[in-house]
């Protein structure tokens, strides 16, 4: 009975713990309501992760776990010219 009983209260306690599910190695997050809410870090833009949610109850923003540096590719190239 004892071993039935710390068997149950391990499986228990190991279904309610919750990983990290937000990807640091992207910028932007689509949060999906549904019954049951989910996080999709895979966009690379707000522009992206719109054109996802389109007709979806969900919402994008910006990962707060973002780990990169932001993207050069977002920033106009500054021109050197030497005289």
């Amino acid at each position: 009975m004892r071993g039935t009983f710390i068997a149950l209260a391990l499986i228990f306690s190991c279904a309610t713990a919750n990983a990290q599910n937000w990807d640091p190695r992207y910028p932007v997050c689509q949060m999906l309501y549904s019954p049951v809410t989910m996080s999709d870090c895979r966009f690379e833009t707000m522009e992206q992760c719109r054109a996802s949610s389109r007709g979806l109850y969900a919402q994008c923003m910006e990962n707060p776990y973002f780990a990169g540096t932001p993207d050069d590719r977002r920033r106009p190239r500054r021109r050197h010219h030497y005289q």
